[in-house]
């Protein structure tokens, strides 16, 4: 564990651990929880949630709650998957990327509109501020209750291909994962293409795919760079996720066993939105084995970082405005878009027109 995460999790990790007193372990129901987490690969899920998961809660409850816990990849899940399976009742507690589930409803797209955001403090007071329009639509589309959220780290761009600019991408294929990245991928000149997280290095070998969007981070650590060579900072979100609870099984538990719960959900939390934070650098450094990479792999060979022109920024911004808000308000429709321009929209200062 690295001086960095010691330092930056002290407080929370002290609160997370502290032993309950006797009165507390014992009004808490003596459970045992299955919980879905994200891709192994991913620092997210080797540093919060496999210790969260594993041992944290067990020990936080003096043994009173535990877990059986698996990743997507330990348990054959792409990830779309996720929120159905979940609120069918197949696990008590899930982790899933928001913006997978579009197709289910577009409001899960809203905090992953590529280019609104390159500043993960303004992510943050976005997310927190649309966070009772998701809790409405989780609990009334899919019958769960939202527990977190937070996102795996800034998403750009991984090429096999040689790009010095935006217009390199046109004719490209690149791996989206969204149809708002989808449109603003297709605004560059590039066709898309919707690739499960696990199967992204076989279609980029295969030239499948010509280039894929993830975290600086994610795609370090799954050995992106073994097949690619250019790294894009053009910022395509954030891979926004969340934790839930299917709402049957969470209603069974003990009023106590919810607050404990909840605590300790809002303290990985703060966690998980610390490690995207650090790891957007860090990515980039072991990515492009440059600086200083305490979390990932460094990169070897090493990726060649492609930093934006302000024609580049410009023009992706039109985009964005043009295409990318237009096309979600769309599919969102007038009450979704009101909800968002109240509350995500008033934290930016943009106000999305639903015609």
């Amino acid at each position: 564990m690295t001086n960095w995460r010691n330092g930056i999790s002290a407080a929370v990790l002290g609160l997370a651990l502290a032993a309950p007193s006797a009165s507390m372990a014992q009004d808490l129901d003596a459970v045992n929880l299955k919980v879905s987490g994200g891709n192994r690969t991913q620092n997210q899920f080797r540093y919060i949630q496999e210790p969260f998961f594993n041992t944290e809660l067990s020990e936080a409850s003096g043994g009173k709650v535990t877990t059986t816990f698996g990743s997507l990849d330990d348990l054959g899940m792409q990830g779309p998957e996720v929120l159905r399976l979940l609120g069918l009742g197949m696990f008590d507690i899930s982790e899933g990327t928001l913006s997978y589930m579009a197709g289910e409803a577009p409001a899960f797209e809203a905090l992953d509109l590529p280019g609104l955001t390159s500043d993960i403090k303004a992510q943050r007071q976005m997310a927190d501020a649309f966070r009772p329009t998701l809790e409405k639509e989780m609990m009334e589309r899919f019958n769960v209750k939202l527990l977190s959220m937070a996102p795996i780290a800034l998403q750009v761009l991984y090429c096999s291909k040689p790009v010095s600019d935006l217009s390199d991408l046109n004719g490209l294929t690149v791996r989206t994962f969204n149809r708002a990245m989808a449109e603003l991928v297709e605004g560059l000149g590039a066709k898309s293409v919707n690739i499960p997280f696990a199967e992204v290095v076989p279609a980029l070998e295969r030239g499948v795919a010509d280039c894929a969007i993830t975290g600086t981070s994610a795609g370090n650590t799954a050995r992106w760079w073994e097949v690619t060579d250019h790294l894009v900072v053009l910022p395509m979100g954030w891979s926004m996720t969340f934790f839930a609870a299917n709402a049957n099984n969470w209603g069974r538990l003990s009023e106590e066993t919810q607050a404990f719960l909840t605590e300790q959900f809002a303290g990985m939390e703060d966690r998980q939105w610390a490690q995207a934070e650090a790891d957007i650098q860090d990515g980039i450094n072991c990515n492009t084995a440059e600086g200083e990479c305490k979390d990932g792999i460094v990169a070897d060979p090493a990726m060649t970082l492609v930093e934006l022109s302000d024609e580049d920024i410009a023009h992706a911004n039109q985009i964005l405005n043009e295409a990318v808000l237009t096309g979600w308000a769309e599919r969102c429709g007038e009450d979704c878009v009101s909800a968002w321009n109240g509350t995500a929209g008033a934290v930016l200062d943009i106000e999305v027109s639903a015609n």
